[in-house]
């Protein structure tokens, strides 16, 4: 694979990791009911749309060759992603009742 295709292969893999992060906080509240046939539904149908929009994603830029390691970065940044938006909502959370108190 050429160099500039790994490059916007890796790109693409954090970037998608991210904005899954992104929509799978938005919806959550959306996806999860007191209903847990219909939240197994929910995740399913949410990942396995998600998954063929990346492999797709894949397909464009460099001919649908997936690696291991674009998996590993998917993973990695949606993590991290996930790590700093928990992080700026408590945080959020915190100064709304602090300024609630006053």
């Amino acid at each position: 694979m050429v160099f500039v295709v790994q490059i916007k292969s890796f790109a693409i893999s954090f970037l998608f990791g991210i904005i899954l992060s992104i929509l799978f906080n938005l919806l959550y509240s959306f996806l999860f009911t007191k209903y847990n046939i219909l939240n197994i539904v929910n995740t399913f149908l949410f990942c396995f749309i998600m998954s063929l929009f990346y492999f797709y994603l894949l397909y464009l830029i460099n001919g649908g060759i997936i690696h291991i390691y674009f998996l590993i970065i998917l993973f990695l940044s949606f993590l991290i992603y996930n790590k700093i938006f928990v992080k700026l909502r408590v945080k959020c959370c915190f100064l709304k009742r602090k300024q609630l108190k006053k």
